[in-house]
């Protein structure tokens, strides 16, 4: 019994702090100014350490204080993209705060500390896509190994099980990416409509 209080309460720990690094990047404007948090979620270790209590709607959700490896053992359970995807979003709550820090004091860009400030946000520009380039070779990778899969398989039933384990796989390596690039969009153009106009 204690056990199952213990599995329960680290699960909803991991679940809460997925749902609070959401919320800072939804919202750094009520984060920004409290220094435990930014210099928690600094490292992954404080992260896991960190305890604080916050509330969505009508709901109080409270995030324990946990080790690191059970933050990382419980994500890697609970979430399709693993604990992986959970530093992502770490790492992308902090650079939300910092971002929200800078526009508040970003200089007059024709001074020199402005055209400093803009330079410093091009090359920032520039770091996401290639992270997003990263990920989209992941999703290739992925797809290739899909495709293969679905070719070795025996039956329909099993093409098109592996069909939807492979889609569900794309759509987490996508959700790793910063927005926009982090959905998986239906409207875009499908290869075989493209030749079927030519």
């Amino acid at each position: 019994m204690n056990s199952d209080k213990r599995v329960n309460k680290n699960e909803a720990a991991t679940l809460a702090t997925r749902t609070f690094l959401n919320l800072i990047i939804k919202s750094p404007g009520s984060f920004v100014d409290n220094s435990e948090i930014r210099k928690a979620i600094k490292s992954q270790g404080g992260l896991a350490k960190l305890e604080y209590k916050f509330q969505i709607d009508d709901t109080s959700i409270c995030k324990i204080s946990m080790s690191l490896n059970t933050l990382k053992s419980y994500s890697d359970r609970l979430f399709e993209e693993g604990f992986e995807g959970l530093n992502y979003l770490r790492l992308k709550a902090l650079n939300t705060l910092d971002e929200h820090v800078q526009r508040s004091v970003q200089p007059n860009s024709q001074s020199k500390a402005g055209l400093k400030f803009k330079i410093e946000q091009l090359q920032d520009e520039l770091e996401k896509h290639r992270s997003a380039n990263f990920v989209l070779l992941q999703a290739i990778t992925s797809a290739m190994g899909t495709i293969k899969s679905m070719q070795d398989a025996t039956s329909d039933s099993i093409r098109d099980k592996r069909a939807k384990e492979g889609l569900a796989r794309l759509r987490a390596i996508a959700s790793l990416n910063p927005p926009p690039f982090d959905k998986v969009q239906p409207s875009v153009v499908s290869i075989k409509d493209y030749k079927d106009g030519q």
